[in-house]
């Protein structure tokens, strides 16, 4: 701190102090608490920021928040109540239905008619066995193309052989009357040495021998030769010379009669489901028919159907689905850990996609299950899917029942079914959080 030095004075002049002078101790005074004022301000604001720290680490001890929520309702499967035509079918996925409206309309197809009669259900069965005979005649087919592909290329490739055969037999000839020609000449000229006795008979016995055995060579050339060129005249005529060409030509032959065996059949099954289909036509009139209406079992929306008009059904295939818009939840695929530290007595906080706003639901159960489970068909509109990070973990199943919102009115949205949320549970205790 500065000290300011006092000018000289006089005797009997009085000096001015800040004990002295009222205007310098005023002056100083608001310094002073504007220090004051700063400094517990700054100090406010520090137990305020150490204050949200705080919260904020207790919130996140004492609660759960998890993503991928799905919005999911009850649907019930529509049977067919007996074998039919579905005549009319005015159910369309995403239309709003009443309880008693109708869906559709079902007319029955009798098994025999009163006069004994052939029936829609015998052209059926009639139908069913004439397109097995055309597959097997297709089968039977596709089998002697593959025969007559495989012998032909056996009969290419063999000619081809004996082609080569013979031209490696002519070279063997030359060969070998080259050969013979050689020891002939060299035996004769032996034969004028022994003469004026320059070489033994010895040498021109074995060199006679050696001649003997170039003719021998040269006619067994030959031989060969012409059995080459029987083979490939043998060939070249289509004439089975060998045992797998008969192995060949006897499946075919096998297989031709099979076909025709089968032509015949198909022919035989196309006439009687031609006149099975005339008797049907003709007696379908006289032949009483009922017609069923099947009708909504109560409000909700058309979810999926399978069939439309002028299909055939059997009892029990199932028509379509309907949703029911007023029981709907959001559900979650979380890991066991996670499960655990959920404390299903506290309430739960929802916040749709796209809304700001949250509503307020309660657990209604929290389910181990494993993966084969997930698949198994349920009265549910969608099927949860395991999410990336919990796959191949043990995995729990949670449901939480949501009060009616504004996406339960929007029918063609089927009523926010399939809508994503984030879930925010309460935790069992502050103790337990932190140890988990």
């Amino acid at each position: 701190m500065f000290k300011v030095p006092l000018r000289p004075s006089s005797p009997g002049t009085v000096v001015s102090t800040p004990e002295t002078d009222p205007e310098f101790s005023s002056a100083t005074r608001p310094s002073f608490w504007w220090r004051f004022v700063v400094g517990g301000a700054c100090v406010s604001v520090g137990l305020l920021a150490v204050g949200i720290g705080i919260a904020s680490i207790t919130y996140r001890l004492t609660h759960l928040s998890i993503d991928g929520g799905l919005i999911n309702g009850r649907t019930v499967r529509i049977k067919a109540p007996a074998d039919g035509m579905i005549q009319d079918f005015y159910a369309r996925p995403g239309v709003q239905v009443k309880a008693g409206q109708v869906l559709t309309r079902l007319g029955s197809i009798p098994l025999l008619s009163s006069d004994g009669l052939p029936t829609p259900g015998q052209s059926t069965t009639t139908l069913t066995q004439l397109d097995s005979d055309r597959q097997v005649l297709d089968l039977l087919t596709q089998q002697l193309q593959e025969l007559d592909d495989q012998y032909q290329a056996l009969q290419t490739t063999t000619t081809t052989i004996a082609e080569e055969t013979v031209d490696q037999s002519a070279a063997a000839i030359e060969a070998a009357i080259a050969e013979e020609t050689a020891a002939r000449a060299k035996y004769e000229r032996f034969s004028t040495l022994l003469a004026a006795g320059a070489v033994s008979q010895q040498e021109v016995d074995e060199l006679e021998a050696a001649w003997k055995v170039a003719k021998a060579d040269v006619q067994q050339a030959r031989s060969e030769q012409n059995i080459a060129q029987v083979t490939m005249d043998a060939l070249e005529q289509e004439t089975p010379i060998r045992s797998t060409t008969e192995d060949l030509q006897s499946r075919r032959r096998q297989l031709l009669q099979e076909i025709q065996t089968q032509t015949s059949r198909t022919n035989l099954s196309e006439s009687e489901l031609s006149d099975l289909q005339d008797q049907v036509r003709q007696t379908l009139p006289a032949v009483s028919n009922t017609t069923t209406s099947i009708t909504a079992p109560f409000d909700g929306i058309v979810y999926s159907t399978q069939y439309d008009s002028g299909e055939q059904v059997d009892r029990s295939n199932v028509l379509l689905s309907l949703l029911d818009c007023h029981d709907l939840w959001v559900e979650a695929l979380v890991s066991i850990e996670q499960a655990n530290r959920i404390d299903a007595d506290q309430p739960v906080r929802v916040q749709l996609a796209g809304q700001t706003e949250t509503v307020v639901g309660t657990v209604e159960f929290i389910n181990a299950v494993s993966v084969g489970e997930l698949t198994t068909a349920r009265a549910e509109a969608l099927l949860p899917a395991i999410p990336a990070r919990l796959v191949n973990q043990p995995l729990a199943r949670v449901r939480v029942r949501v009060p009616p919102t504004t996406v339960q009115s929007q029918a063609y949205q089927f009523c926010g079914v399939g809508q994503s949320a984030k879930l925010t549970f309460g935790t069992q205790s502050w103790a337990l959080a932190w140890l988990n």
